[in-house]
């Protein structure tokens, strides 16, 4: 009895001092309650992307800072977004990458105005994800848009302009030239149309004598040639021309098969 009586008092002790620990370090939890549930939520989401840990695991500290440290729209989640972007880009998680580049260029749009040159780097982050996706569709939207960018910002004297729908001109050629998308006549419309710009461009700014003159006039002839092959009036012409053939080779078979009467 004497030792059951000598251990109560001693467990009664222990567990007053365990109950007086636990009751300190609660309200040092609830104290610092935002900055706890802060980085517990940051490791939580770096576990929950099992395709990215290793990508991650060498990230700058600030790319893993909890979304909620800025506005939705603040400016510095520009930066961040698109950093993102990239790494899940290179890990591979391509629709990931095109919706955050999207969220950036959205901010982008909010923070610096409709028609910013900063826009120009995240739009051709958008297109090589769409690319990897296939997403043809989306792809050609957002060159488009890119061309307007272009001519919003920049005159017809400046090199970034020509640099630019240079750019562009070479997705529509390499586009039709392998039939990317069975939308070669399309492409065919916006390259004609990017290398008679140029050409505007180039008279402004080149000399007649400059090779880039000769390769911008040979391309707008081949593309002019292949959309008149490509049209309705050249299928008119060409069901015309057949029935003429036709009429004809129909005409020397009635001829060779007259029956000729010679009169003695």
């Amino acid at each position: 009895m004497t030792i059951l009586v000598d251990r109560k008092p001693a467990n009664h002790l222990v567990l007053t001092q365990s109950l007086a620990t636990l009751l300190v370090t609660l309200s040092i939890l609830i104290q610092s309650n935002a900055t706890f549930a802060q980085e517990l939520s940051t490791n939580l989401a770096g576990r929950l992307a099992p395709a990215l840990d290793t990508v991650l695991d060498t990230a700058p500290r600030s790319l893993l800072t909890a979304e909620s440290e800025f506005s939705a729209y603040d400016r510095q989640q520009i930066e961040q977004l698109a950093d993102l972007g990239r790494l899940n880009q290179s890990a591979g998680e391509f629709q990931q990458a095109s919706s955050q580049f999207r969220q950036a260029l959205h901010v982008a749009r909010i923070n610096n105005g409709l028609y910013h040159e900063s826009q120009i780097t995240i739009v051709d982050d958008i297109i090589d994800a769409e690319i990897s996706l296939r997403n043809w569709d989306e792809v050609n939207n957002f060159y488009a848009y890119q061309e307007h960018l272009y001519q919003r910002l920049y005159k017809m004297d400046d090199p970034r302009l020509e640099a630019g729908l240079k750019k562009i001109s070479a997705w529509h050629i390499n586009a039709l030239n392998v039939n990317l998308d069975g939308k070669r006549v399309d492409h065919l419309r916006q390259a004609n149309k990017l290398f008679k710009l140029r050409m505007q461009i180039a008279e402004n700014t080149l000399s007649m004598d400059d090779p880039q003159v000769a390769v911008l006039a040979r391309n707008i002839k081949i593309c002019e040639r292949e959309l008149f092959l490509a049209s309705d009036l050249n299928r008119e012409m060409m069901v015309r021309q057949e029935k003429a053939n036709q009429s004809r080779r129909q005409a020397y078979l009635d001829n060779e098969r007259r029956l000729i009467v010679n009169l003695d």
